[in-house]
């Protein structure tokens, strides 16, 4: 039976928490840029949560690949399934697609450079 290398793990786990403060500081950013794109303060401390159970688990089915094929399917997911929750917590549709794009975006930006930064650790 293989061991569970916790490190590495822990490392990783660390790094996708990186790259969603990193994202979810920008998303702040886009956020507040007008009162049109406003969102409730729980919005941001829900995104780190959900973004880094889902970047993790979905790092678990591509670690194997080079750095930016891995944030490609991370933030791809991520945002997918994040914006799916807004829509089904009643954001508006136009919204939640535009952000779609965005969201994907700053995250792959955000986890391209740490998963570059750190690719020979994982």
């Amino acid at each position: 039976m293989k061991k569970v290398n916790w490190e590495k793990i822990l490392l990783t786990i660390s790094i996708i928490f990186i790259s969603v403060v990193i994202f979810t500081a920008i998303d702040h950013f886009v956020h507040g840029l007008s009162p049109e794109y406003s969102v409730p303060d729980y919005y941001f401390k829900n995104k780190i949560i959900f973004a880094i159970i889902i970047g993790s688990m979905v790092y678990f089915f591509v670690r194997k690949r080079v750095f930016w094929q891995k944030s490609l399917a991370v933030s791809f997911i991520t945002a997918v399934l994040l914006q799916t929750k807004y829509y089904l917590q009643g954001y508006p549709k136009e919204f939640v697609f535009e952000f779609m794009g965005f969201h994907f975006l700053m995250f792959l930006a955000s986890s391209m450079l740490m998963f570059w930064l750190f690719r020979k650790q994982l």
